[in-house]
């Protein structure tokens, strides 16, 4: 997380599911002058944050229906999914690409990208992630910080025992 942070010069946070909810239990700040930080204990919803969307993209579409219904989908800005149908859009990108991005759903002006931690069995149990002020998720900037935090989240797993194509 520490190497994730120095590259990119984001904050990074780690985070676990917890029922209906994300809960960052890590993070590293940015150095930078002006930053963005999830304090460890922050408790986030899951359909308009990208450590939530991978979350939810890792379980079979009715436990995603199941958990999401615990709670009703808050529009936190006007860019937040509030349905399930564009939430699935969401969603089955996270699957196909391996990792979910919130871009201004959650807090307006922020951007977050976040991939899964996987265990022995492949199962996600954690969620890694950087978060920051990005001009729009499809800049250059954001597209090395994805591809910089899927190479951590791959790091973690392979340390935790994960073996893809297992």
């Amino acid at each position: 997380m520490q190497h994730l942070a120095s590259k990119t010069g984001e904050s990074v946070f780690l985070s676990v599911l917890n029922r209906n909810e994300a809960i960052t239990i890590d993070q590293v700040q940015s150095r930078a002058g002006l930053r963005v930080v999830s304090e460890v204990g922050t408790r986030l919803p899951l359909h308009c944050t990208s450590q939530g969307k991978v979350f939810l993209a890792a379980m079979p579409e009715s436990e995603a229906i199941r958990v999401l219904k615990l709670q009703p989908l808050s529009a936190y800005t006007p860019h937040t999914q509030i349905t399930w149908k564009d939430l699935a859009k969401d969603l089955d990108a996270a699957r196909r690409h391996g990792y979910a991005v919130e871009d201004g759903e959650y807090k307006i002006g922020l951007g977050s990208v976040s991939a899964p931690i996987r265990d022995t069995s492949g199962q996600v149990k954690y969620a890694v992630g950087i978060i920051g002020m990005f001009h729009r998720a499809q800049s250059r900037e954001f597209q090395d910080a994805l591809l910089l935090t899927q190479a951590t989240a791959a790091q973690i797993s392979s340390a935790m025992g994960y073996r893809q194509g297992k």
